[in-house]
């Protein structure tokens, strides 16, 4: 009895033992994917300041440097370091207004390195603030007049980071504390066997807690994780597959290109409609006075979108009463009509009809949107303008939607100075109506 108990002993403190080592290892292990996914976001994330800032220098939009520093931080939620090609610093958004006391760049890591390949990144310690960060440096495009660096620097908290992957970490340890158990029990099966039997019930409950755990954990993450993370990984994910593996073969090599393809679109789609609304919000974007013809603009957006509508099994027809004219950016108006369009074709079921109509009704001209299609619940109809809210998001997501089309919809509206209303009937259909000044 004593022997039994010595080796019960023995085989749970291995247990245990293997259990701490694993655990510590994926704890590890996660913060290093965990930074490497995020440094691939701060690289997109600076291209895109890079290309902003570029655009408003060619159109002669251009802002001072710490303007610039925090706007994108309030918009990104980092630190933004703009530093020129010599290592001096022309804007921190935490600095603010004591940028130009701070020292030289041209020793950081980052910046050294941005300076020789035109990417660099680097996780320290920040001299100027004495906190650890993740950073990324890249430089802007080569032909501009004034060159610089665009850094972008992310707190680490792996404390924090740690204890979001305490759930993985714990249910990779005990698949392996599971393994460990079967050998033990294998071994010594016939002289510990009422122990052995009870170790795997403990072991059962343990593994069906970890799988719950698992599962609440993931649809927490797929509820806040930033829509552009999806595509970043996938793309990463395949491109890794193919460059390590050299005997994949030509279809599933194929099959995994279509896919990054898929999923570029996808990004340039996201980055697109971000860089759209973050135009108009931040007032880099007015409504030119143009004329638009009401019917000739609506009925272009009509004959592209319809073989779309034909492929969905869905009429598409365009009414009007006569000719009407109002001023705008014509783009920008035809855009809001593809958006709603593409909603509404989005959202119906084959064999309806989607009624697009324009009236003129006293100094208004009145432009609907009307569908047949799923309908809006009540609960949600403060929310439809909501960046990446989606009514039906399986729907939304099968259509390669962005979950950001009536969120422009509604800021090309106030562009345009517009009002918009929306009737809905669960299950019958919607009808979006946009009112613009004549």
């Amino acid at each position: 009895m004593i022997m039994h108990r010595r080796i019960l002993l023995y085989s749970i403190s291995i247990i245990l033992i293997s259990v701490l080592v694993t655990t510590l290892v994926s704890v590890f292990f996660s913060i290093s994917v965990y930074l490497d996914e995020k440094e691939s976001a701060l690289r997109a994330y600076s291209r895109l300041i890079n290309k902003t800032i570029s655009d408003d220098c060619a159109s002669g939009t251009e802002q001072p440097m710490p303007i610039y520093a925090a706007d994108f931080a309030k918009e990104t939620g980092y630190r933004i370091t703009f530093i020129s090609m010599n290592g001096d610093v022309l804007a921190d958004s935490e600095a603010g207004d004591d940028y130009a006391s701070m020292e030289n760049h041209s020793d950081r890591e980052e910046v050294k390195e941005a300076l020789g390949t035109g990417v660099g990144g680097s996780d320290r310690e920040s001299k100027t603030f004495g906190e650890e960060y993740l950073y990324v440096a890249t430089t802007n495009n080569a032909d501009d007049a004034h060159p610089f660096i665009t850094r972008i620097a992310m707190k680490v908290d792996k404390t924090r980071i740690v204890m979001d992957q305490a759930v993985k970490s714990t249910l990779i340890s005990a698949f392996i504390g599971i393994g460990i158990a079967a050998v033990v029990a294998l071994l010594y099966s016939r002289r510990l066997t009422r122990p052995v039997r009870e170790m795997e019930r403990q072991l059962s409950r343990t593994m069906e807690e970890n799988r719950k755990a698992e599962n609440i954990r993931r649809e927490f993450v797929a509820n806040v994780t930033h829509e552009l993370k999806t595509p970043l990984t996938s793309i990463s994910g395949f491109v890794e597959t193919i460059r390590d593996d050299e005997n994949i073969d030509a279809k599933t090599r194929n099959r995994f290109l279509d896919i990054i393809s898929i999923e570029s679109a996808r990004l340039g789609r996201l980055i697109d409609d971000i860089l759209i609304i973050s135009d108009i919000e931040s007032g880099r974007e007015s409504n030119t006075a143009g004329d638009i013809d009401v019917a000739e603009a609506t009925y272009e957006v009509v004959e592209i979108l319809s073989p779309v509508a034909k492929d969905a099994g869905i009429e598409l027809t365009f009414d009007y009463s006569y000719e009407m004219h109002m001023g705008g950016n014509s783009d920008r108006f035809k855009q809001l009509m593809a958006n709603l369009i593409e909603n509404a074709i989005k959202y119906s079921n084959a064999g309806s009809s989607v009624q697009i109509g324009a009236v003129k009704e006293g100094g208004s001209i009145r432009i609907s949107v009307r569908d047949e299609g799923i309908g809006i619940p009540p609960e949600d109809m403060d929310r439809l303008f909501e960046r990446f809210f989606r009514v039906d998001k399986s729907r939304s997501k099968e259509a390669g939607g962005t979950g950001l089309g009536l969120a422009i919809v509604k800021h090309i509206a106030a562009l345009f100075g517009a009002e918009i209303e929306v009737q809905s009937k669960l299950g019958e259909g919607s009808t979006f109506t946009v009112v613009f000044k004549a």
